[in-house]
């Protein structure tokens, strides 16, 4: 997610952001999971990480993003369980899920494709994002600030990670949408 705020930062000329920036707490990942012919929404609200960025130096940005796999929600409580529980996220013994980056590499002027890797369930795999700049500007807050904002796109496939349960009724791969929104420090 922070490598979204890094793909639109290295897009504006003329910033210097060599400084840490926060995740806002508005920030979302939402992953769809096929399930019998329908799709169900997992939201994992309020991220946790840091992003470093230097627009000068695009290709030294780093990120760690992490989310509580405890907090995974559906609105349905049997569901939130059975999403919590070993057959799928074990959050009991693998409380969080980390990405980092790696690498990002802009595509145009808005977008950028943002490359790393997932740690989910113990496992750590490689992972690429499409990013797409929403926002970016003065924090009306506070103009000394700036906010920026990001929609990435990409998926994962469940069984690398370990998660097989319920094949084929509940999909394998899973889309995965981001909004991650930032301010500077």
């Amino acid at each position: 997610m922070l490598a979204r705020v890094a793909a639109f930062l290295m897009m504006l000329p003329g910033m210097a952001l060599a400084a840490p920036w926060v995740l806002d707490p508005e920030t979302r990942i939402l992953v769809d999971v096929a399930w019998q012919g329908s799709t169900v929404e997992v939201r994992f609200p309020a991220p946790t990480g840091e992003v470093d960025f230097d627009e000068t130096r695009p290709e030294a940005a780093r990120a760690r993003i992490r989310v509580s796999t405890r907090e995974a929600t559906t609105g349905l409580a049997p569901v939130d369980a059975l999403v919590r529980s070993a057959d799928y996220l074990d959050a009991a013994h693998f409380p969080q899920i980390t990405f980092r980056l790696d690498r990002l590499e802009q595509t145009s002027k808005q977008t950028a494709q943002i490359f790393g890797e997932i740690t989910l369930r113990g496992v750590t795999r490689p992972a690429r994002f499409d990013a797409t700049v929403i926002r970016y500007g003065p924090d009306p807050a506070d103009p000394k600030r700036f906010e920026a904002g990001f929609d990435l796109t990409g998926s994962i496939d469940r069984t690398e990670f370990g998660s097989t349960a319920g094949l084929p009724e509940v999909g394998a791969e899973l889309p995965v949408r981001i909004r991650l929104l930032m301010t500077s420090k």
